[in-house]
């Protein structure tokens, strides 16, 4: 699902990711775990992929408005609340009801 913004929690995650590819030399590739973590890896590494990570990108050395716009869209929405509604069980008819 698309949405138009990032969450807060992604957004607050950017300036950090942003100074840990500082450090890095080449690129990276940045993924979004399904808890709405970011991580970096090697480009050639899958197995974050195999993780159930979504892939955002391959990096050198972004700047935050870089990596945000690469999330743009990528984010799931936040769910307030769920709200589960139990359905009505059948009552199975007895032989004498039947009658």
């Amino acid at each position: 699902m698309r949405v138009e913004m990032i969450d807060e929690n992604l957004e607050r995650q950017i300036d950090d990711v942003v100074s840990s590819l500082r450090t890095c030399l080449g690129y990276r590739s940045v993924w979004l775990d399904p808890f709405g973590t970011l991580w970096h890896s090697e480009p050639e590494d899958e197995e974050l992929d195999a993780l159930g990570h979504r892939y955002v990108g391959t990096f050198l050395r972004p700047d935050a408005d870089a990596l945000g716009a690469a999330l743009t869209g990528l984010a799931w929405p936040a769910v307030a609340c769920l709200v589960l509604e139990r359905r009505p069980m059948a009552v199975p008819l007895t032989l004498a009801a039947a009658m």
